[in-house]
């Protein structure tokens, strides 16, 4: 029952992913979103993380559509570090805290928001700055 719920919520990501880059594309020609959306639709729904802070963080911004061009620039441009502390991917490094990196399965270490779309069927994971996996901090939690 629990993994029916994760796809209905990776298809919602990625039909509102869709339906926001489609918009974009339509309405600002010549841009390059227009191939990025390609390969969107050509990696199909397996392009979204299975990581659920990776779906949460893809999540809060296609869920906002007070302005979709303003989503697809931060889509495109937000670093990890620029996020809501409460979705923020945060690890804590000795004593004190840093914020995580994505890492592709080719290796690649990245900090954009944009890189957890897998569009090229590269997988990932949340890591140091070195690749090596990390696991990480819940700020959401209720705190007593």
């Amino acid at each position: 029952m629990n993994t029916r719920l994760d796809e209905a919520k990776d298809l919602s990501l990625y039909k509102a992913l869709v339906q926001i880059l489609s918009d974009y594309a339509d309405r600002f020609p010549a841009t390059g979103i227009d191939g990025y959306l390609e390969k969107l639709m050509r990696a199909g729904i397996k392009s979204m993380p299975s990581d659920k802070r990776a779906q949460l963080i893809l999540g809060m911004l296609v869920n906002d559509r007070s302005t979709f061009p303003s989503t697809v620039t931060k889509l495109l441009n937000l670093r990890f570090a620029d996020l809501d502390i409460d979705v923020r991917p945060i690890v804590k490094n000795g004593r004190k805290h840093e914020v995580a990196n994505w890492t592709t399965s080719d290796g690649t270490v990245t900090d954009k928001v944009k890189d957890l779309i897998n569009l090229d069927g590269k997988t990932g994971k949340w890591t140091d700055i070195n690749g090596e996996k990390v696991t990480l901090l819940d700020f959401a939690e209720k705190k007593d």
